[in-house]
């Protein structure tokens, strides 16, 4: 069961996750592979299985952490424990749908 601290703990986690991974992105993006941003270079690099896990993990980390942080600002709104949990199913729901378009975008690559 996730409580009100789980999540806040998980909403810290993902922000401490966020910025190596962010770092590691722009990193190699900019550096390693010199920012030549052109599809078929892009669609090279995502091909490689350590880039696209790094994205898809990047993906997920900051998907959560951003709704994390919508549920969290959206429940000082909720009047009633029942708003509460549809503040929260909602967030969820939109973190799937979200992170499944992500997957799908990373496709376009592959």
């Amino acid at each position: 069961m996730l409580t009100d601290l789980r999540l806040w703990r998980l909403q810290r986690h993902t922000a401490l996750l966020a910025l190596p991974l962010v770092v590691a992105h722009v990193i190699l993006q900019l550096w390693v592979f010199g920012g030549d941003n052109r599809f078929d270079v892009v669609s090279a690099r995502v091909k490689l299985g350590m880039i696209l896990a790094l994205d898809v993990v990047l993906l997920a980390v900051v998907s959560a952490h951003a709704f994390l942080g919508l549920r969290s600002m959206l429940q000082d709104y909720a009047k009633s424990s029942a708003s509460a949990i549809l503040i929260t199913r909602a967030c969820v729901a939109l973190f799937v749908a979200i992170f499944a378009y992500g997957l799908v975008a990373l496709t376009a690559f592959l």
